[in-house]
């Protein structure tokens, strides 16, 4: 794994309250289809269950939330639909859901910082041993980036294309 970058803009890399639901609800409406972002339920459920895997990158001046990075764990070793609607606080597996950045933000660094920089917390944390995440397949050599390997075809059913299974083992000590 790729240890977490210097931020490419004036950046923060911390944790994000439910007070910023519909920040992040707009963010992530904007960077996917409507039949693959997340509801706002949804974003509200992971920040309320899953808060330790929701993390956001704020502009340093104005606080804003420009990206967020957030997922739930499971004990289950598959990423199953199943798997990801649910959080289980003790399981050792970490699903992350998004990787999304505001639109004015995009191409200068910034998902792949954040990923980076989520992926030290977690490692840091030591409860993680496994990181899976779903991906398109133009996307793979982005995650790879980051020390992901893919696992082909998820077969997962998410909107109307198909999703290619990522997985990166985290070093647990």
């Amino acid at each position: 794994m790729l240890p977490a970058l210097v931020a490419p803009l004036p950046l923060l890399f911390r944790p994000v309250s439910l007070s910023l639901l519909d920040a992040a609800h707009a963010i992530e409406a904007a960077s996917y289809p409507a039949d693959e972002a997340a509801s706002r339920d949804n974003l509200e459920k992971r920040l309320r269950d899953a808060a330790p895997y929701f993390y956001g990158a704020f502009d340093d001046s104005s606080g804003a939330l420009r990206g967020f990075v957030c997922g739930t764990c499971t004990s289950s070793e598959a990423l199953t639909e199943e798997a990801m609607s649910t959080h289980e606080p003790d399981g050792a597996v970490l699903c992350i859901h998004s990787v999304v950045v505001d639109e004015a933000y995009r191409r200068r660094g910034v998902g792949a910082w954040m990923l980076r920089s989520y992926l030290a917390e977690v490692a840091a944390a030591g409860r993680v041993r496994t990181v899976l995440l779903l991906c398109k397949p133009h996307l793979e050599a982005y995650y790879a980036a980051a020390g992901f390997a893919s696992l082909g075809d998820s077969g997962v059913s998410h909107g109307a294309t198909p999703w290619t299974l990522m997985r990166l083992g985290l070093r647990t000590s």
